[in-house]
């Protein structure tokens, strides 16, 4: 049996995975791949396209005049700014701690595999996280650790019902194949292959899974499968989520960033031609009307036909010489599709959130971000729900309590400056008698960043500072304290009016 093949839906999608994995690594790995995004003109062709081929050098400079935009790459560093502005709140049971700082097997800790996880399902929408048994550890306290797959490593699985009459998931295949050193005491590297199955056992339901490579053999052995247990303990189902960019289903979906994919293809072919037709430009052809006296000398020679400063064309008396050039009649109409591709794909990227005008409000620039970040709270919602699900899996296996597990992403990305002015509102509104609590106007402070203290620790360090640093009370009158650099003017003795 062979164990690379692929599910019909990874087949479907790797194409687009391959894009966009590449379209993140920027312009010089796209340029690697050549005519796979930049397609060579007609003329290139005609002209021939093998290594020493006109058409082939003409391409290659046609290749490194274009530009390349970073757009893919920018939306997923900006998407992961905002969507770790603030780190996220995750509980564990006392069992699970370990975990915390040191949860993978390169030592993350949660939130840096957090934000890996988000990588991958903003570049291409997909990744999985296989809990699975620590290579060396305690032995007295074993703890799993949690891979992270990516789309293209997760290349067949199978969720049918028709297995073991189950609609669980009851096989994953994922290759793992990449350079390893030769050995230990070599330098040199070479391609390992390697796949690892999981499957869910028919007989029995019991989870299995195995290692196969160049060393054992690169074809299916059942008797090469063996049954994980931790602390005596055995599973029932694969310790495996699937990751999308708004669900955790096995089946793939579109990558939120195709759209921007596809626009920063079509500026890349754009930004070729525009630059082609401006070196054109520049290239204009000399043509010589009637006899030339030199016309049989070698190109280059001494007396050969040249332009230029300090040249000279020889033409009887009825001859003409004149340049012509690629009519620009079409560059201006090329440089507005460009700026308008160019304008999609900063709106797409991110790159105008937070361009509005200073004045705007901090609500409404709330309101407008999260119109722009919808896609930003189905990643962080889903990312979420995969890693406590995973966490879960563990606390389970290693015999704790899954309920203590949560994973609050966050929520707010927003980083909008706080304005005094709003709090003079707040106050003035709950003065003239709109139903505000002081606690609910805390919450507000909390939220926007002024104070992490709770309500019940303000309020009591309120009066211990008034008295360190001598601020007067409120006043019935005023309700308005003493501030420090306040200082009291003594009463000023009434004049008495002088009579005319």
């Amino acid at each position: 049996m062979s164990l690379n093949s692929q599910h019909p839906a990874y087949i479907s999608y790797h194409d687009q995975w391959t894009l966009l994995r590449d379209f993140y690594k920027g312009e010089e790995h796209v340029k690697q791949a050549q005519d796979k995004y930049l397609l060579p003109t007609s003329g290139m062709q005609m002209d021939g396209m093998g290594l020493q081929d006109v058409g082939r050098k003409a391409y290659n400079s046609y290749l490194a005049r274009a530009v390349f935009p970073d757009y893919i790459k920018d939306a997923v560093e900006i998407s992961i700014g905002l969507l770790h502005q603030k780190e996220p709140v995750i509980e564990l049971p006392p069992e699970l701690e370990i975990l915390r700082n040191n949860a993978s097997i390169k030592g993350e800790n949660l939130i840096q595999l957090l934000r890996r996880i988000n990588v991958e399902q903003l570049i291409t929408g997909r990744c999985g996280l296989l809990l699975d048994l620590p290579t060396i550890s305690d032995p007295t306290n074993p703890i799993p650790y949690i891979a992270l797959y990516t789309a293209e490593s997760i290349i067949n699985w199978d969720e049918s019902n028709d297995y073991i009459d189950t609609d669980c998931v009851n096989m994953i295949i994922l290759d793992e194949s990449g350079y390893r050193r030769a050995s230990l005491g070599m330098f040199n590297w070479k391609i390992m292959m390697q796949y690892r199955v999981l499957v869910l056992d028919e007989s029995s339901g019991t989870y299995k899974q195995g290692i196969f490579n160049n060393n054992t053999g690169l074809s299916f052995a059942e008797d090469l499968l063996f049954t994980p247990s931790l602390r005596g303990k055995t599973l029932d189902k694969i310790p495996f989520v699937f990751v999308n960019s708004k669900d955790l289903l096995p089946l793939p979906e579109n990558s939120p960033l195709l759209g921007l994919a596809n626009i920063t293809a079509a500026i890349y072919r754009g930004e070729a031609d525009y630059r082609y037709s401006l070196f054109m430009q520049g290239q204009d052809t000399l043509v010589v009307v009637g006899s030339v006296r030199n016309p049989n000398l070698a190109p280059g020679g001494d007396n050969a036909i040249r332009t230029g400063a300090g040249s000279r064309i020889d033409l009887d008396v009825t001859g003409d010489a004149k340049y012509i050039g690629v009519s620009s009649n079409g560059l201006a109409e090329q440089r507005t599709c460009l700026e308008n591709d160019r304008k999609r794909a900063e709106t797409q990227s991110g790159r105008l959130i937070g361009t509005k005008s200073n004045v705007e409000s901090g609500e409404a620039l709330r309101v407008r971000i999260g119109a722009q970040t919808a896609t930003l709270n189905q990643i962080a919602l889903t990312s979420a729900a995969a890693l406590q699900e995973i966490l879960q899996k563990a606390a389970m296996w290693i015999g704790a309590d899954p309920s203590k597990v949560k994973v609050i992403p966050n929520m707010d990305f927003a980083d909008v400056d706080f304005q005094g002015q709003e709090l003079v509102n707040l106050m003035t509104s709950r003065n003239m008698g709109a139903p505000l609590s002081l606690e609910s106007i805390h919450k507000v402070l909390v939220n926007r960043g002024l104070t992490d203290l709770d309500y019940d620790a303000e309020v009591a360090k309120i009066p211990l500072e008034n008295k360190q640093f001598n601020i007067a009370e409120p006043n019935a009158a005023t309700k308005v304290a003493k501030q420090p650099n306040q200082t009291v003017q003594p009463p000023q003795p009434i004049q008495p009016k002088v009579g005319k």
